[in-house]
Formats: C-alpha cells, sequence, structure tokens
C-alpha cells in the first residue's frame, strides 16, 4: 500500500457512453509510486511525509528514509505504518528503538553502528524487510564507503 496526501481531483470523467469515477493528480501518482517502492525496501505500507504527519497522533509508524521516485526530482521521506497509536507488539517495542539508532548511524555514515543496531533488530525481528536492507547497505558502504556528497538519499529506478 503506497499512501500521499495533498490536493487531487476526485469525480466521473468521460462521457455518458462510458462514464468513469476517478482519481488524478500529481499526488495519486506519488501515492502509486510509493506503493511500488515497499517492494525496493521490502515494506507493507508506506506513507508520505505529508500523510505521516496527518496521521501521527493515530499511528505508530517508522522512517523509512528519504527517497527519490521516478519522475521527481525532490526526495521525500517515507514511514513504513506499524500499528495503531499504542498498540505496538512487545517485539515491536524492543525493536523500533534499535532500528531508530541503526538508521541515525546509517545516516551518519558511521556503518560499523548501524550495522550493530541493525543486526540486533535481526535478532528480534528476522523477517524484517527494511532492517535486512539497511543492513545489507550498512555493510556494503563499510566495505566501499558512499562518495563524499552521498546525501543518503535512495534512488528508486523502477515504478
Amino acid at each position: 500500500i503506497g499512501l500521499n496526501s495533498g490536493p487531487m481531483k476526485v469525480g466521473f470523467t468521460g462521457s455518458k457512453q462510458k462514464l468513469q469515477y476517478t482519481v488524478i493528480g500529481d499526488e495519486v501518482n506519488l501515492g502509486s509510486r510509493l506503493e511500488g517502492a515497499n517492494k525496493f525496501f521490502g515494506s507493507k505500507i508506506m506513507a508520505s511525509e505529508a500523510t505521516y504527519i496527518g496521521a501521527k497522533d493515530a499511528v505508530e509508524a517508522r522512517e523509512l528514509g528519504r527517497v527519490r521516485v521516478v519522475g521527481k526530482a525532490v526526495p521525500i521521506r517515507v514511514y513504513e505504518l506499524l500499528a495503531a497509536k499504542g498498540k505496538l507488539s512487545d517485539d515491536w517495542k524492543k525493536a523500533l528503538p534499535l532500528y531508530e539508532s541503526g538508521l541515525e548511524h546509517y545516516k551518519k555514515r558511521d556503518f560499523g553502528q548501524a550495522i550493530t543496531a541493525f543486526q540486533e533488530v535481526s535478532k528480534i525481528l528476522p523477517e524484517d524487510g527494511p532492517t535486512d536492507f539497511y543492513l545489507n547497505a550498512a555493510k556494503d558502504f563499510s566495505a566501499i564507503p558512499p562518495d563524499q556528497d552521498w546525501d543518503g538519499v535512495i534512488n528508486l529506478t523502477a515504478k
């Protein structure tokens, strides 16, 4: 699932012979791109920052990072929705702070500490896609560091 919020056109389109109810607009397209981006991260429900800000009092979520989707020049921050507010499982209550620590270390290019944090998350949630993604990326970057101008943005090349 990909979720995004913003202005869009909603209503009927077409002619009397072929009338269709639809939704169109740039924000709709971004939601569709986020749906596809779940495959990249191994996540299930991805929300744009705009959607997360509107829902943050009702949901538990984790940041997945900043992404640049196909057709967009400006990266956006995205989140994975995990549970209703206050309804995280015991495993997630243990794993989420470790994941957040790993992500912060990753962003600061402290890949060794990121690896340690993500390995701890993997012990609690062994099949977590985003943890696997960042654990592998941190291992790769610890072996071959990214360029000096690396900003942590993930460029998605497929819809």
